[in-house]
């Protein structure tokens, strides 16, 4: 494989950019109009993912390790993304549609290369994306022997905690299995569109997962508007190493929440309680006590004893639970950000620390967290970007340009 030859032209057909990607999925529309439903009507996020995606196998292309890894768990994850037949029936990812994909993508690099496309470099790209495209059905076999496509989960129980904020509950229709801290890409039917959502408690014996949206944009404003008992929600496979490995070491934990943002660190906390009780502080932020939307059951989890106390002791004041406002009419808590509020709580040096929250706040209280001392390495985070594929979507993490929790669109 001419390595040089394939990134030298890729550095070209990125000069294109978004109109290379739009000309993509017209010509792949042209040769195959029943892969047409297996998008979102907005197709901005999908071009964002195709040049992504491209960027990441050409960039390791000659890391068959990585190459590997990623290329398998793609098209594990792509087992969620389905066709419907001339009937409106579902059809599954096969073969054949990665043969449809990649005409339309020799047919891209053709258009937008022009005479530097030869058949020496035609025959290149054949070979790579004949390679990826194996290694994604492979991936899409093996996961196939663990785990479904998707899960399609049922609306159990839905409350409006604030005009933007709604909790939900849903029951999948057999057990999603997932790590506290991580998310799970969901789809409402209707909208033909996934968005990352992250469960607010630790997996429970009855197989419920409880979520936490607020209105952002159309696929969040949808649920926080529109959700109804007995509604169907589809359930991808779950996402992200990073606040999930919160478990890593038995040192003190701090977890630092804004928002929905929540979710997670809820989760972990819940994972904790059910464990032998780690030391853990939680700081929850908001600009008024208006948005601590979950304080209740926050205070009921406080409270709770660690389930594994009788063993270790712990007893029932293993969990910290520290609530805080940037203003509030006779407000007798704690004063300022989620983050200025942990650094007065602290030193944390010697401490286990996991944030999440709006881009805005996680980047503030990291930088807050890291210059009262706390060192880098033991701050964990999370990124999910709705542009990118599962496999890349959470790698962002442990990018110190982009310390965030993205929320739901």
């Amino acid at each position: 494989m001419d390595v040089a030859a394939l990134r030298q032209s890729w550095a070209q057909f990125c000069v294109a950019g978004p109109e290379a990607a739009k000309y993509f999925y017209a010509t792949l529309f042209v040769i195959a109009p029943e892969a047409r439903t297996m998008f979102p009507t907005n197709m901005q996020y999908q071009q964002d993912k195709l040049l992504s995606a491209l960027g990441h196998i050409i960039t390791h292309v000659d890391d068959e390790r990585e190459l590997t890894a990623f290329a398998q768990r793609l098209g594990a994850d792509h087992r969620r993304f389905r066709g419907e037949d001339r009937q409106g029936r579902p059809v599954p990812l096969a073969e054949w549609h990665y043969i449809w994909v990649g005409q339309a993508l020799l047919a891209t690099l053709e258009r937008f290369l022009g005479p530097r496309w030869t058949p020496a470099l035609r025959a290149e790209w054949a070979a790579a994306y004949e390679l990826v495209a194996r290694l994604m059905l492979t991936g899409a076999a093996e996961a196939e022997r663990t785990s479904p496509p998707y899960w399609e989960a049922e609306v159990q129980w839905v409350q409006r905690r604030r005009a933007d904020v709604c909790v939900f509950t849903v029951r999948p229709n057999y057990l999603c299995d997932y790590l506290p801290g991580q998310s799970l890409p969901v789809q409402v039917p209707q909208l033909r569109m996934w968005r990352y959502l992250s469960p607010a408690n630790a997996p429970r014996a009855d197989g419920t997962i409880e979520f936490h949206v607020r209105a952002a944009g159309r696929f969040s404003t949808h649920l926080v508007r529109k959700l109804r008992e007995g509604d169907q929600l589809l359930l991808g496979l779950p996402v992200g190493d990073a606040l999930s490995s919160y478990d890593r070491s038995q040192l003190p934990l701090l977890l630092v929440a804004g928002g929905t943002g929540l979710a997670p660190l809820r989760a972990v906390a819940e994972a904790v309680q059910q464990g032998s009780g780690r030391a853990t502080t939680l700081v929850v932020g908001g600009k008024t006590p208006d948005d601590l939307y979950d304080d209740q059951a926050l205070r009921e989890l406080a409270a709770t004893p660690p389930a594994g106390s009788w063993r270790s002791g712990a007893g029932g004041g293993w969990l910290r639970y520290v609530p805080t406002v940037e203003s509030g009419w006779q407000w007798q808590g704690e004063v300022g950000t989620a983050g200025q509020t942990a650094v007065r709580l602290g030193p944390w040096r010697d401490t286990d620390v996991l944030v999440c929250g709006s881009p805005e706040m996680t980047r503030e209280t990291i930088t807050a967290l890291t210059v009262s001392g706390v060192p880098p390495e033991r701050i964990l985070v999370e990124s999910y970007d709705q542009s990118l594929y599962p496999p890349l979507a959470s790698a962002a993490a442990a990018a110190p340009r982009d310390f965030s929790w993205t929320g739901v669109r």
